[in-house]
C-alpha cells in the first residue's frame, strides 16, 4: 500500500469532491480517481460512494481514513526526524 494513495484518500474524505481533492495534490481529476479506485481494489472494498452529485465516505472508508491519518502523521514525523538528524551533514 502506497503512502501517496493514503494521502489521496484522506484528502478526498476532507473535500468530498474529486476535483478539489485532486487540485490539492496538483494532479488532474481523472488520475486521482484512478488512484482512489486502485486503493479500493487493493483493500478489497469501496471506501467512497460516488453519485453524479456527491461523494460520501463509507464506514470502511471512515475507518481507513482514521487509521491513515495516524500512519501519515507518523510518516511525516519520521521524515522530519531524518531531516533534522541529517541537517548540516554532507553525505
Amino acid at each position: 500500500m502506497e503512502v501517496r494513495l493514503l494521502r489521496y484518500a484522506v484528502t478526498l474524505a476532507e473535500e468530498l469532491h474529486f476535483g478539489r481533492a485532486a487540485e490539492r495534490h496538483h494532479i488532474s481529476q481523472q488520475p486521482f480517481g484512478q488512484y482512489i479506485r486502485r486503493l479500493e481494489r487493493e483493500v478489497g472494498t469501496r471506501l467512497f460512494e460516488r453519485t453524479s452529485r456527491r461523494v460520501t465516505v463509507t464506514p470502511a472508508g471512515a475507518r481507513l481514513v482514521a487509521e491513515a491519518r495516524l500512519l501519515l502523521e507518523a510518516v511525516d514525523q519520521l521524515a522530519e526526524h531524518a531531516r533534522s538528524d541529517g541537517a548540516g551533514r554532507d553525505e
